[in-house]
């Protein structure tokens, strides 16, 4: 079963802010599967992604 999560849920676990993940899923730097339409809709991020996108922030800090 995979593990999913929302902006909120994902900018805890990391340790941003939930308007950094938005701009992170905007810019395709985070996968996430957008629900609805319009100012309205939200976001489903899998855990395993949000786990990628912040291993490659990790590499990409020390480069």
């Amino acid at each position: 079963m995979r593990e999913v999560m929302n902006r909120k849920e994902a900018a805890k676990v990391a340790g941003v802010s939930p308007g950094t993940i938005l701009r992170a899923i905007q810019a395709r730097q985070l996968d996430a599967v957008k629900i609805g339409g319009g100012r309205t809709s939200a976001y489903i991020i899998e855990r395993t992604n949000l786990m990628k996108y912040l291993e490659k922030k990790k590499e990409s800090k020390y480069q």
